[in-house]
């Protein structure tokens, strides 16, 4: 199961190998139906006796300049005009035709200067195409670092062998531009972020890397700066700090720190094969080809077998994504050498091709950590915003609970000023006119200043009640009821003790709680007049409080119901949320008042 998921990923893998690979193994499309010229005489060297040679030809020593003759006859003139195409040769060539200078490549292209590979097309005038015999002269110029190389050469029309052409400028010359525009590009892009991410030191080797290997464009200036070929060997040597840096980015990838003494030879090493060149200690051509040339091509491989080792060994996923890449430039770099050595045939240096697929690679590890890290930070942003809003809800809920509990202080300390403001004023003067009215005799104004009296004292008391109170508030109300029923001979019978716990309890809905008992012990006694009253607290078959008040008086009536007192009642416990029921019983009346579990914060006084 687990190799059949890995199947789609292993065929992408081979098929991107064998895409990546193809430039080793492919060659160019050559013209079909046009004049094949395939020998030249070959003159090595001024004055050595020129020899027929095959085409495409290698020379078989480095040659600072080589000619060739190729001829071809035309029967007769063509009806098209006709060109001349050299698919490939290096580096320069000089084109003569009928003894007529036709194209010199080195005054028309900055790009063969790169690689040595280029090709050339040279249109045919009038003259050049009359029935008969035509030789071409090319003179070839090679830099010695590479082996002079020709083609074979065609002759036909347009349609035959511009296609071929732009084919051969796309691939020499367009896109060795546009790996150097890419590289650029990239060195800025990674300079940008090491300046912004100064401790990611990766980028900042990705960056030197970028930076040296441009060295091994230097010629682009050919036509710019006469004598740049002198400098080329400098060129050389610096890009060689590229093989160096590839071996602490493969370390940094895989996690493991790079030992000092590699860190030195970043700048050791070429600054050595430098100084050595600008002291004459070597001619330039040995010193290239026998130090410089060889650390470049088989360097890579050291290159390879660490980034293996991260692969293989320490399981570092970053490490398979270099791997492949560094396997392919280690390729370029080995086919490059064989072409400097002579052992293959080509002017054309794959390594600049693959070194832009393997600086890609390591940019893509790069942009994958910065991924990472911006993940990482985003998890750690949601993060902290969800411990923000946590401790901001924490927050509001203990200021709403500290300005809950600031409102009650002030509630508390408002009730116990009028608490006190009343005990002294009013409380004061009633009683005083209950005691003027005791020595005067005055019955009726004694009995309404005592009702005045202790309707005052029920006030009072409510409003020092809390919530869960109620049974409190009651049985100051009963301490109040009893000392007037027994002067006048009603026997009062009194128990709570089964009320269910009843929350939600204000000043306010506990006066009229109190309100309701006191009403209803009133109506007993003016009513009745009843001689016994029963107040009990039970609980309802839903959990709600009841509180049963019965007395033996006259029992109740419907023409009773329509006084203003019953109505206070009824009013005053729809605003607790509960209910009043007012019955006959066979010797007395019973009013039953039911109150919710909870009651409403927002009970009407």
């Amino acid at each position: 199961m687990a190799l059949s998921r890995r199947w789609p990923g292993i065929v992408l893998t081979v098929l991107a190998m064998a895409a990546a690979c193809s430039p080793l193994w492919l060659t160019l499309p050559v013209p079909r139906h046009a004049l094949v010229i395939d020998q030249a005489r070959f003159t090595a060297a001024p004055g050595d006796e020129p020899g027929w040679v095959a085409l495409p030809h290698a020379q078989d020593r480095h040659r600072a300049r080589s000619r060739y003759r190729a001829v071809f006859e035309l029967d007769e003139a063509p009806a098209q005009p006709l060109h001349l195409l050299v698919p490939t040769f290096s580096y320069r060539a000089v084109i003569a035709l009928d003894g007529d200078r036709m194209l010199d490549t080195g005054a028309d292209s900055l790009v063969p200067g790169i690689t040595l590979g280029a090709s050339a097309l040279v249109p045919l005038s009038e003259r050049h195409l009359s029935p008969g015999r035509h030789e071409i002269d090319i003179l070839l110029e090679a830099p010695g670092v590479a082996r002079g190389y020709l083609s074979a050469l065609y002759v036909g029309t347009a349609q035959q062998i511009l296609p071929y052409h732009r084919l051969r400028v796309l691939v020499f010359e367009h896109s060795r531009m546009m790996v150097l525009a890419c590289q650029l590009l990239l060195a800025i892009a990674t300079l940008m972020i090491w300046i912004y991410r100064p401790r990611e030191s990766l980028y900042g080797w990705l960056f030197l890397l970028l930076l040296v290997s441009t060295a091994s464009y230097a010629g682009l200036l050919a036509d710019i700066v006469p004598d740049v070929s002198a400098w080329l060997p400098y060129a050389f040597t610096v890009s060689m700090s590229s093989v160096f840096i590839l071996h602490v980015i493969a370390l940094k990838i895989n996690g493991t720190v790079p030992p000092a003494w590699l860190r030195a030879c970043v700048a050791a090493v070429p600054g050595a094969c430098l100084l050595a060149l600008a002291a004459g200690v070597a001619p330039a051509r040995t010193l290239v080809l026998g130090v410089v040339a060889p650390i470049l091509v088989f360097s890579p491989l050291v290159t390879v077998a660490l980034s293996a080792w991260g692969a293989f060994v320490r399981k570092v996923p970053e490490a398979w994504l270099l791997l492949l890449p560094l396997c392919l430039f280690s390729l370029a770099t080995l086919h490059d050498g064989a072409i400097v050595a002579g052992l293959l045939d080509g002017p054309v240096f794959l390594s600049i091709y693959y070194r832009q697929l393997l600086l890609v690679a390591i940019a893509a590890i790069l942009m994958r950590r910065l991924g990472l890290s911006l993940t990482r930070l985003d998890g750690a942003n949601a993060h902290l915003k969800q411990r923000l809003a946590e401790r901001e809800a924490e927050l509001h809920r203990l200021y709403e609970e500290e300005r809950g509990k600031a409102a009650c202080r002030v509630r508390s300390e408002e009730r116990h000023r009028l608490t006190v403001d009343l005990h002294d004023g009013l409380s004061g003067h009633l009683a005083s006119i209950i005691a003027l009215a005791e020595r005067e005799r005055s019955a009726g104004i004694e009995r309404t200043a005592r009702e005045a009296l202790d309707d005052l004292r029920l006030v009072i008391h409510s409003l020092d009640i809390g919530d869960r109170e109620l049974v409190a508030a009651l049985a100051g109300l009963r301490e109040r009821l009893e000392p007037r029923l027994r002067r006048l001979d009603v026997a009062l019978d009194w128990s709570m003790a089964r009320l269910p716990e009843v929350s939600g309890v204000t000043p306010t809905s506990a006066l009229n709680v109190l309100r309701i008992v006191q009403e209803a012990v009133t109506n007993a006694l003016r009513h009745g007049p009843a001689t016994r009253i029963a107040v009990r607290g039970l609980a309802g078959p839903r959990g709600e409080a009841l509180i049963v008040i019965d007395n033996d008086g006259v029992p109740y009536t419907e023409a009773d119901a329509g006084g203003a007192g019953l109505r206070n009642m009824r009013r005053r416990a729809a605003s607790l949320g509960g209910a009043l029921r007012i019955e006959a019983l066979a010797d007395g009346t019973r009013v039953t008042l039911t109150l919710p579990p909870r009651l409403p914060g927002d009970a009407e006084g």
